[in-house]
C-alpha cells in the first residue's frame, strides 16, 4: 500500500537507497529530512509498505517543477525498491500515485534524470510511456 513516508522508515530507506541508489545515506539524517520534507509543499514523498511486515519497501521523492519559461511539472529525485521487491509492480504504483498528484495539481509533465550506466530503470521508464529527450553533462559547484 502506499502512504506517506515516516521517520520510523528511515533504516528501510537508507538500505533501499545504498542497495538499490548506491547512495550512501545516513538514518538519522533521513529522519531529519523526514520531519522537515513532511512540512514542506514543494515535494511529494511516498513510501510503498508491504502489508505483512509493516515495513516500506520502496519509495518516491519528487519535487515541484516550477518554470518562468513553461509549463509546471514534478522531477523526480529518487524511485527506488528493494531488490527482493522488484518486478511486483511496486515502482509502477508508486510512479502513478505522483502522476495522479500531477494531475491533480493540473501539472504537464512529470520528468526525471537517470545516470547513463542503468539500462534497466531506462527500460522501466520506457515501458511506462517516459521517453528520453536530450543528454546533458551535470555541473556541480559544492559549496563549505
Amino acid at each position: 500500500m502506499i502512504r506517506s513516508i515516516r521517520k520510523s522508515d528511515a533504516d528501510m530507506i537508507k538500505n533501499i537507497c545504498e542497495s538499490e541508489l548506491g547512495h550512501s545515506a545516513s538514518a538519522s539524517v533521513i529522519e531529519k529530512r523526514t520531519k522537515e520534507l513532511a512540512l514542506n509543499d514543494n515535494y511529494y514523498i511516498a513510501v510503498f509498505e508491504d502489508e505483512s511486515t509493516g515495513k516500506a519497501v520502496g519509495f518516491i521523492q519528487a519535487e515541484k517543477y516550477n518554470l518562468l519559461y513553461g509549463e509546471n511539472g514534478f522531477n523526480i529525485i529518487a524511485l527506488a525498491v528493494a531488490r527482493e521487491f522488484q518486478g511486483k509492480g511496486i515502482g509502477r504504483k508508486l510512479l502513478e500515485s505522483l502522476e495522479n498528484r500531477a494531475k491533480e495539481l493540473d501539472y504537464s509533465f512529470v520528468r526525471l534524470n537517470s545516470n547513463v550506466i542503468r539500462s534497466d530503470a531506462h527500460g522501466f521508464y520506457e515501458h511506462l510511456g517516459y521517453c528520453c529527450d536530450k543528454t546533458q553533462k551535470r555541473f556541480i559547484k559544492n559549496i563549505d
